[in-house]
C-alpha cells in the first residue's frame, strides 16, 4: 500500500500505483516503475519527485503504509465523526443503537456532561441527562436521573424506565416489560409505571418468569 503525498498532504491511497512516463510525441504512457517520471491518479498524472521533470504536473512522492493500520484508522475517524454526529442528535437512537459497538463503555470515575452516550455492560446504549461524575453505584441501568435508555430497536419489548419528564416520556402504543409482564401504553407521554395508569397488560403475550 503507498500513500500519495503532496506538499506533506496525503491525495489518497493506492495499491498499485500506475506509473508514467512522457513519450516523445508529448503523450503520457505507462511504463515500469524503474522508467517512470510520474504516475497517474485520479485522473490526473503527477511527478515523481526526484525523477526528471514532467511538464507542468506537480510533485509528488509515494510513501509505503501498512494497510491494516489505515484501514483501523479510517475505521477510527468513521467511528468518532459517527458517534460526535449521534451526540449532537443528527443521527436518531434506532440507528445509533444498531451501531452501538462503536460507542465507548462507560466507566468511573469519569466527569460525563449531557447528550454524551456510552455503552454498558448489558450492550445497549444510554445518553447522559445531566453533567456529573460517575460512580461505580450510579450505574446507567440504575441511575435514571442521570441516564436514559436507548432501546435496541431488535428488542421488541424492553424493560420499563421510570421517565424523568416530557423528553423521556413514553409514546402512545410503546411496549416494554415489567414486573414479569408486557404493557402497551395507551396514552401519549406516558410517565406512569405499567399496572398504575396509563398501560394495559398484553395478556396474550405474557413476559416469561
Amino acid at each position: 500500500m503507498y500513500r500519495i503525498v503532496k506538499d506533506g498532504t496525503s491525495l489518497g491511497m493506492t495499491e498499485a500505483p500506475t506509473y508514467v512516463r512522457q513519450a516523445g510525441n508529448g503523450c503520457f504512457v505507462l511504463c515500469r516503475e524503474a522508467e517512470a517520471t510520474g504516475i497517474a491518479y485520479n485522473g490526473s498524472v503527477y511527478h515523481l519527485l526526484g525523477r526528471e521533470a514532467l511538464g507542468d504536473a506537480e510533485s509528488v512522492i509515494l510513501e509505503e503504509a501498512d494497510a491494516g493500520e489505515e484501514i483501523e484508522k479510517t475505521a477510527t475517524t468513521n467511528g468518532i465523526v459517527f458517534t460526535t454526529m449521534a451526540e449532537a442528535g443528527n443521527i436518531d437512537d434506532v440507528t445509533a443503537a444498531e451501531h452501538a459497538d462503536l460507542f465507548s463503555p462507560w466507566a468511573y470515575p469519569v466527569n460525563y456532561t449531557a447528550g454524551q452516550i456510552r455503552r454498558y455492560t448489558d450492550g445497549k446504549l444510554y445518553k447522559c441527562l445531566q453533567a456529573h461524575t460517575s460512580q461505580a453505584d450510579w450505574t446507567p441501568d440504575t441511575a435514571v436521573s442521570l441516564w436514559v435508555s436507548i432501546s435496541d430497536p431488535a428488542e421488541e419489548w424492553p424493560e420499563w424506565s421510570q421517565p424523568l419528564g416530557a423528553h423521556d416520556a413514553y409514546e402512545q402504543g410503546a411496549k416494554v416489560s415489567h414486573n414479569g409482564k408486557h404493557w402497551i401504553s395507551d396514552v401519549a407521554a406516558n410517565v406512569w409505571e405499567p399496572g398504575v395508569y396509563g398501560w394495559t397488560e398484553a395478556a396474550d403475550d405474557a413476559a416469561e418468569v
